[in-house]
């Protein structure tokens, strides 16, 4: 059996009709012409193959026929206004999904606030920690949305973006008696093993944070605050990981002072996979709270 074509216009031609009574007063109800109403009627009466309205009788009265298709009409026109409703709020409720890959030195309350606003606008995100090489792969094929890295001091690929976002801040941590006496030298540093937080390292990076010529490499934090506390090294951190709350470990005084020691972050992207609106929106919020 062949399908009626009929159209939305047709049927609200027709159940207008049957409620005010006269093609004059569906057309001022609908705004529309008389002859466009007229019409819409003439021409699903023709694919129906039957007639929907007496013309003979003012008002128009309703066939058999047209007394049982107006009860569906009505019923169709509740869901289509109901369709309506749902198609024009969904921009404003449908949950988006981005994805962030972020290294372990990454300020986690910058993570938080970020998650926290982004959830108030229904996308979620998604918080992937990995190293730098494997991030920028990632965001090169496409299946994450950003990276936030520290700089590291070497030209991007030509696929990918960056920006400076704000810096971390370093600051040696060992156990209260790890080193008796303060500050710390350079070389008494180096003459100790030192937890580095990432295996694999670039050149530039491994540069500014390695000291010790023996290196404990764990990148879980739990376990590297663990070894703090047991006295297996000392740490170069930053200073939001706030490792002084952990028990019998301090911040260290150093030779260094604290000069020099501010890393800085920046956001990687891939051009196009992040709107420009979304993208503007999400440095925004990464500068203002590093």
């Amino acid at each position: 059996m062949e399908l009626l074509r009929f159209t939305l216009a047709q049927i609200e031609a027709f159940a207008c009709v049957c409620e005010t009574g006269t093609l004059t007063q569906a057309a001022k109800k609908l705004k529309k012409d008389r002859t466009t109403v007229s019409e819409l009627l003439e021409y699903l009466e023709v694919d129906l193959g039957y007639a929907l309205f007496d013309r003979s009788t003012r008002p128009l009265t309703l066939t058999p026929q047209g007394q049982l298709l107006y009860r569906q009409a009505r019923l169709f026109l509740h869901e289509a206004e109901a369709f309506s409703r749902i198609a024009r709020h969904i921009p404003d409720t449908l949950e988006t999904h981005l994805t962030l890959c972020y290294d372990l030195f990454t300020p986690r309350a910058l993570l938080l606030k970020l998650a926290e606003r982004l959830q108030a606008q229904h996308i979620q995100l998604d918080m992937i920690a990995c190293e730098r090489g494997q991030a920028e792969q990632w965001l090169d094929e496409g299946s994450v949305d950003l990276g936030l890295f520290q700089a590291v001091n070497r030209s991007v690929n030509d696929h990918l973006h960056w920006r400076a976002v704000g810096s971390v801040s370093l600051a040696v941590y060992a156990r209260e008696d790890y080193f008796p006496k303060q500050p710390v030298s350079l070389l008494h540093l180096a003459s100790q093993p030192q937890l580095m937080p990432f295996r694999d390292l670039p050149p530039s990076l491994a540069g500014r944070i390695r000291i010790a010529d023996r290196l404990i490499h764990v990148n879980e934090i739990t376990l590297l605050e663990g070894l703090l506390q047991r006295g297996c090294g000392w740490a170069f951190l930053p200073e939001h990981f706030c490792a002084e709350r952990l028990e019998g470990v301090a911040r260290i005084d150093t030779e260094m002072g604290t000069t020099g020691l501010a890393h800085p972050l920046v956001a990687l992207w891939k051009p196009g996979v992040i709107g420009a609106p979304m993208l503007a929106q999400l440095l925004t919020a990464m500068e203002e709270r590093i």
